[in-house]
Order: C-alpha cells, then sequence, then structure tokens
C-alpha cells in the first residue's frame, strides 16, 4: 500500500475478512452469519444467537442444552473473589471487568495452543463468557455494601445475573428483554474494541487477555458509554414535554446529542427500531418514572430527527440510546450499562478471536510517516 493511500483513523480500510456479521449502513442492516438481527431477536432464543455467532450457524435443540450446560458454571475462581474484595469500591465496573478478567481462567487455559485448537479455545469462551456476569453482578453488590450472592446453575445466564445483583428473582418479561437486548448488541464487525481483541490474539495471547483488551477499547467514551450517557440526558431534560425545547437549544450551540447517529448507518439503526417498542413496553410494566424516561428519550428522537430531516440529514437514535434506560428499569446503576455491554459482546469477541486462529495473521499494519526528514546527530564542539 502505497502512502498516499492511508486513511486518518483507518476510516472505510479493509483490515481483514470475517463471516461473523455484516452491515449495510445504506439500507439500515445488519446481519448475524446472514440473518437479519430483527429475524434473529423476534424467532431465535438468546442462546441461539450465541451459537450462530460462535459457531456459524443456528444450534438445534441438543446443542443449545449443551450451550446452556457450558455456560452454567459460572463460579468465580477464588483469586477473582479475592481481587474483587480488595477493588476500592469507587473503581468503575469497566476497569474492574479489565482487571478480573485474566484471573478468570487458570494457567493451564492460557498455555492451550491458539492454533489449530478451535474446540479447547470455543469451551475457554464459553467459560470467560459465562464468568463476567457473576463479576458485575458481584462488583454491583459490594459496591452497595453486600455480600456477592454465589450463582445458580439451575437458571438462565441473564435471569441468574439479574437474582444476584438484586438478591430476588426476576420475572420473565425482564428476563425476555435483557436477553433480547444483549443478543442486539452481541456483535457489530470491526468496530474498535472488536478491532482491539483481534490485534491482540493475532499475537497469539490468551484469549481472556485478548478479551480484556476489548474492554480497555469499549470504555473509551467514544465506543462505549452512549448508553448511560442517553439515560443521563433523559433525566437531565426532565420530560416529554421538555423535549423539543431541549433539543432546539442543543441543536442551536451544536451540542452532540449522545446516542443519536452512528458512523455505520446513514438510516436508523435497526436495534434500535427493535429496541425502542420493547424498552417501552417494559417501562410500561415497571411504573410511571421509568415510562417518563422512555417517553423523554422517544420525544428527543422524534424531534431531532424531524429537525435534522429538514436540513437534508438522515440522524436517528441508535441502539444506545434506548438500552440505557431498560437498564435502569432493571435496576443497574448508570456507570454498570457498559459492562453488561461487554458481557454480551464477549460472545461477538471471542468469535472474532475463533476466527482469527482459524485462519491466522498477526496484525501488523505501516504507518504513514509524517516526522522531520533524515539528519544528522550534530557533533560534539570541541573547546
Amino acid at each position: 500500500m502505497s502512502e498516499a493511500s492511508w486513511t486518518k483513523g483507518m476510516a472505510g480500510v479493509v483490515a481483514d475478512a470475517t463471516a461473523i456479521s455484516s452491515i449495510d449502513g445504506e439500507r439500515g442492516e445488519l446481519r448475524y452469519r446472514g440473518y437479519l438481527i430483527a429475524e434473529l431477536v423476534e424467532r431465535a432464543s438468546f442462546l441461539e444467537v450465541v451459537g450462530l455467532v460462535v459457531d456459524g450457524e443456528l444450534p438445534g435443540p441438543t446443542d443449545v442444552a449443551a450451550l446452556e450446560g457450558a455456560l452454567a458454571d459460572r463460579a468465580l475462581p477464588a483469586a477473582a473473589q479475592d481481587v474483587l474484595a480488595r477493588l476500592p469500591r469507587d473503581t468503575h465496573p469497566m476497569t474492574v471487568l479489565a482487571v478480573v478478567l485474566p484471573l478468570l481462567d487458570d494457567a493451564a487455559s492460557k498455555e492451550r495452543p491458539r492454533l489449530g485448537a478451535r474446540p479447547a479455545q470455543r469451551a475457554a469462551l464459553l467459560a470467560l463468557a459465562a464468568r463476567l456476569p457473576t463479576v458485575v453482578a458481584a462488583w454491583t453488590r459490594l459496591r452497595r455494601g453486600l455480600a456477592p450472592l454465589a450463582p445458580d446453575p439451575a437458571l438462565p445466564l441473564h435471569a441468574d445475573f439479574l437474582r444476584m445483583t438484586r438478591g430476588a428473582a426476576p420475572d420473565a418479561r425482564e428476563v425476555a428483554v435483557l436477553d433480547a437486548t444483549q443478543a442486539l448488541q452481541m456483535e457489530h464487525g470491526f468496530n474498535a474494541s472488536t478491532f482491539a481483541v483481534r490485534t491482540v490474539a493475532s499475537t497469539l495471547a490468551p484469549l481472556s487477555e485478548s478479551l480484556a483488551a476489548g474492554v480497555a477499547a469499549l470504555h473509551g467514551p467514544l465506543h462505549g458509554g452512549a448508553d448511560e450517557a442517553a439515560y443521563r440526558m433523559a433525566l437531565e431534560v426532565g420530560g416529554p414535554e421538555a423535549a423539543l425545547a431541549w433539543v432546539d437549544a442543543a441543536l442551536a450551540r451544536k451540542h452532540k446529542i449522545m446516542g443519536l447517529g452512528h458512523r455505520e448507518y446513514r438510516v436508523v439503526d435497526p436495534r434500535a427500531l427493535v429496541l425502542r417498542p420493547m424498552a417501552l413496553d417494559l417501562a410500561r410494566a415497571l411504573g410511571p418514572a421509568h415510562v417518563r424516561v422512555l417517553e423523554t428519550l422517544a420525544a428527543i428522537d422524534d424531534h431531532a430527527a424531524a429537525r435534522f430531516a429538514a436540513q437534508g440529514k438522515r440522524i436517528r437514535a441508535n441502539v444506545d440510546f434506548y438500552k440505557g434506560a431498560v437498564f435502569a428499569a432493571l435496576g443497574l446503576e448508570p456507570d454498570c450499562f457498559t459492562a453488561l455491554f461487554a458481557m454480551s459482546r464477549a460472545f461477538g469477541w471471542g468469535a472474532h478471536a475463533l476466527e482469527l486462529w482459524d485462519d491466522h495473521a498477526l496484525y501488523r499494519p505501516r504507518a504513514a510517516y509524517r516526522g522531520a526528514p533524515p539528519r544528522e546527530v550534530p557533533r560534539p564542539t570541541m573547546v
């Protein structure tokens, strides 16, 4: 590649091939392994989506049962429990995940070959992904001054997560919405965190440490975090009746409205189309306060879209715009929202690591040098 062809931030650069997901930004389509995301959320279970992303095909009943068994071992190793107990309670949940994730497997797992070892690495991925909800739930309780609860392997993954977080069993509606939300954000092409995972995995680093790189990238405010920002924005606006004036003022001062627009989509994010009605239904079931937040977000989305359309722009809410309100309705603190993002995206990150190891190459892009021209170090001056 000539230096003339380089692109700042690698925008539009094809770095590698993948069979895991595809994005059509002009048509507003996201597909996992060829299937539209809306159809998957409507017709497939969360575990079926996991199997599709990780293994390439929708699993049958026997395969789903095997996945359920693989994700049932959610207990944390002693070293991870010890670190959680010692961390300062003001540590951000994403920092906690980045610190603890490499402790969720053992030395033997880290020493296993990466290449030509898909069954073993697949098992390692499922074991790591199963334990992330336990970490997030344990940290949530520790920050509240409560003892962590042991996982219940008899429960589905997200039902157990909500139980470990809140200390009481959730109802089926809550679990269904969390399942759908997590399926929606499991995979999304070569975003910054996925590319970070693939880059680290290309060095043949252990899977747990490759996933930790993804957590670190997702913690950046330009990648993860819009869900928290949009939720806090809705609280600041106060209600749907104030949304129109707030949007007009924000646009007048060229203030970025977090959660609107997406780098990949020229039309509405298809994940937001799925999540918005589900989020409103959940809010109505849980009470007026939650309804008010969702109605505020919907009013901001609709009015901003109309204002942008008048300027010839197609900018709508992305999936982050509504999912923070979903997580808040489920009883989670705002700074925990991105940790739930990581819980889901871990399956996608791991699928990318496995895919890379199936057809391995070390990532080593070139840099276009723009520094000083060739020069010599001055000779010492003789006195």
